[in-house]
């Protein structure tokens, strides 16, 4: 039997859990998880504003650094999260994670130097494995019959933060510069905090062993961020650069090492018996490419948006940051309304099948994409129907590792898949710049990009998704969550006269 705990929040749990009707608790304890998991995908966009101006202001050539900091912290830090969350309660780690966000982002406003500012970043990146306890934590907050559309809709608000982030970002970085716009994200952060605070209730436990397998989670966390950080150099170092070759190989190799380390571990940071299950790796492999597609093809599209046009030379449209942003207005409220109507009906169907119509829709809007971006009328018409896939797509992929694992493997699942879609983005991310480098023209240090380069980008997106949708058809069917089928046996039981 699990523990119950003497949190007066806690609690209140089952009172919330007995009808399965969406209350005004239910909605503000959606909004207390939702708010700090999609300010995650904000924050990628308000910091992507803000590189030109930290470039210009400390006059350094590796502002990519500015990004890339917070993403290897962010990954090394993931498994150690979710083992603590299953340990301690996720409550509780939020809470610190949020704050060290907090701070990290303040600490980064503040800075006089660049490296300063990149340490700061360091701190943020302990905020960056939200997303892999607050989709878990649905499962053991809300009513069973909510879980699904309390994912769904959780996945699909990222539509509406890529609706108003690029509006946002441009008022903050116009009006304030780059510290306006880390400003706003401690702040945010912040309020995060006291979300978390006042509305969560403390989770279940789900690992009652007190032991920690450091040396496991150093392992996993070093091998996960070596390659990523090699992905994200191979392009600036060339591929077959031994810098390059040799932290791939480092990762590797420390992948290598993990498995057999946790073979030996008497307490496990992950454990491998669960992804050795054929349903829950071909569902999370599944979800993370495809989200990795939803969430990576839109920001690779405001290269083409922005950079300029220049016959012969480069094949940009040439538009500036607010002409964007309202042209993109059409794509992403397609996304946010589909992923808020997929949320609320998909209890009622099949998962699998809806997952798999969103992966064909997706494939088909990147396809057209590839050929058709020539102007605002083309563009917004093929990436409507991309982003209606996307929009199923990311209110799917939580439902479908729900069904694939038990309630106190959530937090795994959830861990698993957002490593993967840190992982498959970075890959995904390098293979859309290789193709965009192989179709350019140098001129005076810098690379102006050719029509087929931008299609070949959206076409890799679309392979991606054919790969995802390749693998969900195996996919065998998903089961209910338990506490759905412990109501069912109920209802089922003979009732005394």
């Amino acid at each position: 039997m699990t523990p119950t705990s003497s949190s007066p929040q806690l609690d209140l749990a089952p009172g919330a859990r007995a009808d399965g009707r969406w209350t005004p608790r239910l909605v503000l304890l959606l909004i207390a998880l939702a708010w700090p998991t999609q300010l995650l995908a904000a924050g990628g966009i308000l910091g992507a504003n803000a590189m030109a101006g930290v470039a210009q202001t400390f006059h350094t050539t590796q502002v990519a650094w500015f990004g890339l900091t917070l993403t290897l912290v962010s990954t090394l830090l993931t498994p150690f999260v979710i083992k603590l969350g299953d340990l301690y309660g996720k409550r509780r780690v939020m809470l610190a994670m949020t704050a060290l966000g907090a701070l990290g982002e303040a600490l980064a406003a503040l800075a006089g130097s660049f490296w300063l500012v990149l340490a700061g970043r360091a701190v943020a990146g302990f905020y960056g494995p939200f997303g892999a306890l607050s989709f878990a934590a649905v499962r053991d907050v809300f009513p069973p019959r909510l879980v699904k559309s309390a994912s769904g809709i959780m996945g699909s608000s990222v539509g509406l933060v890529a609706l108003v982030s690029p509006f946002l970002a441009g008022w903050l970085v116009d009006t304030w510069g780059y510290r306006g716009a880390l400003w706003f994200l401690a702040a945010a952060t912040a309020v995060a905090f006291a979300l978390v605070a006042l509305l969560v209730p403390e989770t279940p436990r789900h690992a009652f062993d007190s032991g920690f397998d450091w040396l496991g989670g150093v392992v996993l966390g070093g091998g996960l961020t070596a390659v990523v950080y090699a992905t994200g150099q191979g392009q600036s170092w060339g591929w077959s650069d031994a810098r390059t070759l040799g932290w791939l190989g480092a990762g590797v190799v420390a992948l290598v090492v993990f498995l057999f380390v946790e073979r030996s571990s008497a307490h496990p940071i992950l454990d491998l018996r669960v992804l050795r299950r054929r349903p829950v790796a071909l569902a999370l492999t599944a979800g993370g490419l495809a989200q990795t597609v939803a969430f990576t093809m839109p920001g690779l599209a405001i290269l083409l948006a922005l950079y300029p046009h220049i016959p012969g030379v480069s094949a940009g449209l040439g538009w500036t940051a607010q002409h964007n942003a309202v042209v993109s207005v059409s794509w992403n409220l397609v996304m946010f309304g589909t992923g808020l109507l997929v949320s609320r009906y998909l209890r009622f169907f099949d998962t699998r099948k809806v997952w798999c119509a969103g992966l064909v829709v997706m494939a088909v809007g990147y396809t057209l994409v590839g050929f058709f971006h020539g102007d605002e009328l083309e563009l917004i018409l093929t990436s409507c129907v991309a982003n209606l896939g996307a929009g199923v797509v990311v209110a799917g992929a939580p439902a479908l590792v729900v069904g694939v694992v038990s309630r106190d493997e959530q937090g795994l699942g959830s861990g698993m898949l957002n490593m993967l879609i840190s992982l498959f983005g970075a890959i995904v991310t390098a293979g859309a710049y290789a193709a965009l480098a192989a179709d350019s023209t140098v001129v005076d240090g810098t690379a102006f990009y050719h029509d087929t380069g931008y299609s070949w980008v959206f076409w890799l997106g679309a392979l991606v998704t054919v790969a995802a949708l390749l693998l969900s058809l195996f996919i065998p069917p998903l089961k209910e969550t338990a506490e759905d089928e412990d109501g069912r046996a109920e209802a089922e039981a003979p009732q005394p006269a």
